[in-house]
């Protein structure tokens, strides 16, 4: 144990002295660095144009102005789904509607019966539609002093599902009143029907 040391020590100093001796070595080379080749010259060289495109003038076309303007377009009215024969039938006779419109038209003392102002179609259901299903609802109600409508009942419907939006329409109705001596009065006892068809 005692020789094997002192020849480590010293293996161990010749290993280093050669590995500074030869970073010293790779160190002190000494050389001429070489010169790099010129780099080549590129010249832009332009062509010369022989013809010179020549620029047309384009002119819009005249547009001719048309004599006389178009008609204007026809406006689609929504048809009505109530059935105006059973309304008529309800309401009375046509010689008693006549005679109604005729007093509604003719002085304001002058008595008439109810003359229908508003009546706006009721909503076709939804399920009723997705189902291919046509109807009918009869209803009866008054009409105001005012000639709003009150106390609308539903007498007969072909199918439950139409009852609801039928009532509804109903409710919106107006009217110009019923005139006795020159006042409103009420006039109970309308009688309507609505029909549900699809188009």
């Amino acid at each position: 144990m005692s020789q094997r040391l002192p020849a480590a020590i010293a293996l161990a100093c010749l290993i280093t002295f050669g590995l500074f001796w030869g970073m010293q070595a790779l160190i002190g080379v000494t050389g001429e660095l070489q010169e790099g080749r010129p780099a080549p010259s590129i010249d832009f060289i332009r062509l010369r144009k022989d013809n010179v495109p020549e620029l047309k003038k384009r002119e819009p076309p005249k547009r001719e102005k048309p004599e006389q303007p178009p008609p204007p377009p026809e406006m689609a009215m929504a048809k009505s789904s109530l059935n105006q024969s059973d309304t008529l039938a309800l309401l009375g006779s046509l010689s008693d509607l006549g005679d109604s419109l005729e007093g509604a038209l003719g002085a304001a003392g002058s008595d008439r019966d109810v003359v229908p102002l508003v009546r706006p179609d009721p909503d076709y259901p939804m399920r009723a539609r997705q189902r291919g299903i046509e109807g009918w609802v009869a209803l009866r109600f008054t009409i105001t002093r005012a000639g709003s409508v009150t106390d609308a009942v539903i007498v007969s419907s072909s199918h439950p599902i139409f009852e609801k939006p039928a009532l509804q329409a109903v409710r919106k109705y107006r009217y110009n009143p019923k005139i006795e001596n020159g006042s409103a009065v009420k006039r109970p006892g309308i009688g309507v029907v609505i029909d549900f068809k699809m188009e």
